[in-house]
């Protein structure tokens, strides 16, 4: 040791050798004197044998006594924890009993959290080198805040082509929206939570913070539950988040053209492109398309209307299908299918087919070439052109039902020849009954009398749809083809089953079915009764 404490008949001495005065621990020294019990010390001579070492008498005389093992508590600032410090003891110095350490802990204020298997080991350990966790606080648990959960991506959308199988890449489909169906549920969120205090080692309660609730964002064309918890999309269309607003729009509008930078379109509500569409691109709506400018060899399909303030060059490929009607000025080289009527001043060498009437009465009101297909009335300037192109009219039924009658009759044809083979394998059968292997004979039988059931049932049902049908073309004569200034040689007028084709031309007409076939006569119709034309 650095330090000697020796008791004299005239008092107690402390020895410092002065050689090692730099080793001394002088809190180790104090600590030491205040074990030992020593009292009425010179503190002058204490801090000057301490400064220069030496040989110096530090108290009067005493009894010396001898120190046990002991402890010492240490709390650390925030009362999170406390430990033991184990003071060794004296020779022959008594070790610590438990009773005493559980008063020292209480005396130092550490009453929770105190391991009790911990501190049994720290007695028995005999460990003074270091400090031992003994009691530990249980800490609070601040509560969550409130959250929002997107049910669609805040992403910022890229404007690149979308992968689709396989990795490849469409360049025509760009990731531009987000697209949202009616009552989808767009964000929710989750309530903040209170937490729990906590205790510290001195019995203290630790505050928790309670979370922070969070309110869904302001949004327009949503909705909210009662509660508040979710909010939904009240119409169909295209979802943003911009400045903590979630909006929904059922309007997605292209400003200028539908062309590579936009790419193709397939959104649940109307789309307004102000420009044109561009050849080679498809849009899709669930509602309705306006285009402000001209439409090329692309597709328009729309569950509503269509309206198109430009033309359509189709060059073959255009097209257009709408769930309502199509009001376009002209389309040339395209199709045109719409469960609605249709508006067009000029039709040239397209396809035109609608649910309801075809109005050709702008400036030009013409039909020159191609077919149109009209369960309503078709009213025109002009049919065909004075070159006598090849221009047909048919009137009285829906375009659908023409199409399903031909492929009801194709499909008949089909099965009126699988039953032909039907009844030549059963021929057959017969004839080889007796020769034939007994198991493969039963399998082609079974075989054949399944497939001929289906066969039937087939032909039955094609049949009275085929009856209906036919009934319906025969009988939907009340539509009419009105022509305010000529229809051309070449033209050819059907209504119904009946039909009448032009050799001459015919000025101001109404085409109509009287009797069995298809007659005409004084125009019907004048310019005043067509007032919801669009191209005046």
């Amino acid at each position: 040791m650095v330090f000697t404490v020796k008791y004299e008949e005239d008092g107690v001495f402390l020895e410092i050798d002065a050689e090692s005065i730099t080793r001394l621990n002088k809190d180790a020294l104090i600590q030491h004197l205040k074990r030992k019990a020593i009292h009425a010390i010179d503190n002058d001579s204490l801090k000057n044998i301490m400064e220069s070492g030496g040989y110096m008498r530090i108290a009067p005389p005493q009894i010396e006594k001898t120190y046990g093992e002991d402890l010492i508590v240490e709390v650390t600032g925030d009362n999170s924890k406390a430990f033991i410090r184990l003071l060794a003891p004296e020779f022959n110095g008594p070790y610590l009993k438990p009773d005493y350490v559980t008063k020292k802990l209480s005396d130092a204020g550490v009453v929770y959290g105190i391991d009790k298997e911990a501190l049994t080991w720290i007695i028995n350990s005999r460990d003074y080198s270091k400090p031992h966790l003994v009691a530990r606080a249980t800490p609070k648990q601040d509560g969550e805040d409130g959250k929002l959960i997107f049910h669609f991506s805040t992403d910022k959308k890229t404007g690149f082509p979308i992968v689709i199988s396989g990795g490849r890449v469409d360049l025509r489909t760009l990731d531009l929206f987000v697209p949202v169906s009616k009552d989808q549920l767009l964000v929710s969120r989750t309530g903040a939570t209170k937490g729990k205090p906590g205790t510290s080692v001195r019995g203290h309660v630790i505050n928790q913070t309670p979370g922070k609730e969070v309110a869904l964002p302001r949004g327009k064309n949503v909705r909210y539950d009662n509660n508040r918890n979710n909010m939904y999309a009240s119409c169909s269309g295209l979802v943003d988040y911009v400045n903590k607003s979630i909006n929904v729009s059922n309007v997605y509008i292209i400003s200028g053209d539908c062309d590579t930078s936009v790419g193709n379109i397939d959104f649940n509500g109307s789309v307004l492109v102000t420009g044109s569409v561009r050849s080679g691109y498809t849009i899709k709506a669930t509602d309705g398309i306006n285009v402000g400018g001209s439409v090329e060899s692309a597709q328009l399909i729309a569950g509503g209307n269509v309206e198109v303030k430009g033309g359509m060059h189709g060059s073959g490929r255009g097209s257009i299908e709408a769930g309502g009607s199509v009001s376009i000025r002209f389309v040339e080289q395209g199709a045109i299918v719409a469960d609605g009527s249709v508006n067009v001043d000029v039709s040239m060498h397209s396809r035109i087919e609608t649910g309801g009437s075809l109005h050709a009465v702008g400036r030009r009101g013409a039909i020159i070439g191609g077919q149109v297909a009209v369960a309503g009335d078709v009213v025109a300037n002009y049919l065909g052109a004075t070159s006598h192109t090849k221009t047909e009219i048919a009137v009285g039924a829906m375009p659908r039902k023409r199409t399903r009658l031909s492929v009801i009759e194709k499909e008949l044809e089909r099965l009126t020849a699988e039953k032909i083979k039907l009844d030549q394998l059963d021929n057959y059968l017969e004839k080889t009954r007796s020769t034939l292997n007994n198991e493969m004979w039963t399998s082609l039988y079974k075989s054949s009398e399944a497939t001929r059931q289906i066969n039937t049932e087939e032909i039955k049902a094609y049949t009275e749809e085929l009856t209906i049908l036919r009934h319906d073309m025969e009988h939907a004569t009340s539509s009419k083809v009105h022509v305010f200034e000529t229809a051309y040689s070449g033209s050819r007028i059907v209504i119904g089953a009946n039909a009448i084709k032009l050799n001459d031309e015919i000025n101001y007409t109404t085409f109509r079915y009287y009797d069995g076939e298809v007659v005409y006569g004084p125009c019907e119709k004048s310019r005043a009764d067509v007032r919801h034309n669009l191209f005046t």
